[in-house]
């Protein structure tokens, strides 16, 4: 069932779906960064990004509010449900163009919390209902600058080999610091971002990096050529995953230098788990990814490197190092169960204290 609300104010509707990017803003009862986020989208140059909010079963109270500022920003907005977006892949293209323009909103409803791939893969379909060739994954604790959506237009006009691209991701305070410009894979299972902390003005003047990891923090990519997130993981570890795909299926990736996104760094897993469960989850999710990908000599050696820091990590987190040995048992657990961590795998690492 599609709903629709409309204001009066104009907006410009796209003629080719095809040209047109929706932007994927995943929100689990954050509305006012969402909100924040939104506001920045709308305030930007015109470049064909469309803004899908898809929320994962947020609080009533937490949809309504963020439904009524929406309605305050956006001038007309497609309501649609998770559920039902499979009974609308025969709709006509042309039934949703007017829902493409400047002043539009996608706001789509899952009704329960599929995690962060999960709920990004609806937006996904979203964007393979409407026959979009390229989708934006931003975090909903992000600021676009006013230019960062025509910097990507014009980057994928130039250098159009790159089927994946990420942003400048700076502080949103200081802004004018860089949290990363994506980054490379390391041997041993690890990931050096490139150029973090750096003062902007560091960059090089060239209009991009090539990378070979990116963040689902602003990532820009064609998700028929890349496919799309993994479901292995209820969250955290999507983006590792994908840049470990994009390297096994020789696919470069890149940074684009101009295109910048202001990043609150809000880490949602530290705000709802213990200091011990976040390791924990952090733990599972790469080794059972370097598992998945690498030579069994290489995971053995990630595996045995990772054990012997784990009492110098807990250490400097404020956690008794006396706990590395339960730590690792409860680790080895998960691995041999299956290959990856499902929302009651994730439930239960991230609450653990002991």
């Amino acid at each position: 069932m599609i709903g629709v609300s409309v204001k009066t104010s104009p907006s410009r509707e796209v003629e080719n779906a095809d040209d047109v990017i929706p932007v994927i803003i995943l929100n689990w009862n954050g509305e006012d960064d969402t909100i924040e986020c939104l506001k920045s989208i709308r305030k930007s140059v015109p470049a064909g990004f469309v803004p899908v909010i898809v929320d994962n079963g947020s609080k009533p109270e937490s949809v309504e509010r963020l439904k009524h500022e929406c309605s305050l920003i956006f001038g007309k907005i497609l309501n649609l449900r998770g559920g039902e977006l499979a009974a609308l892949s025969d709709s006509p293209r042309a039934e949703f163009a007017e829902y493409l323009g400047e002043d539009t909103l996608v706001f789509i409803e899952n009704g329960e919390n599929k995690g962060f791939a999960g709920g990004n893969n609806v937006g996904i379909k979203f964007a393979e209902l409407i026959g979009a060739e390229w989708v934006m994954l931003l975090n909903n604790d992000t600021v676009v600058s006013p230019e960062a959506f025509q910097e990507l237009r014009r980057f994928l006009g130039s250098y159009p080999s790159f089927p994946a691209i990420t942003a400048q991701i700076r502080y949103f305070s200081p802004n004018t610091r860089i949290q990363n410009c994506g980054g490379d894979l390391t041997y041993f299972g690890r990931q050096k971002y490139k150029f973090a902390n750096m003062d902007a003005s560091a960059l090089p003047e060239s209009d991009f990096s090539v990378v070979s990891f990116v963040t689902g923090c602003a990532l820009l990519f064609k998700y028929k050529a890349t496919g799309i997130l993994t479901e292995d993981f209820f969250f955290g570890e999507e983006d590792y995953e994908f840049s470990l795909r994009m390297k096994k299926l020789g696919l470069e990736m890149a940074c684009a230098h101009g295109a910048v996104v202001y990043h609150k760094v809000g880490a949602t897993i530290s705000r709802n788990s213990t200091r011990l469960g976040a390791i924990l989850v952090y733990y599972v999710n790469r080794l059972t990814n370097t598992r998945n990908y690498y030579s069994k000599v290489r995971w053995h050696t990630i595996r045995i490197l990772a054990y012997l820091y784990l009492p110098v990590l807990l250490g400097r987190k404020g956690i008794d190092p006396r706990n590395a040995i339960s730590a690792i048992r409860r680790v080895e657990s998960c691995l041999k169960r299956s290959r990856g961590v499902d929302r009651a795998e994730f439930r239960s690492l991230v609450m653990c204290d002991r």
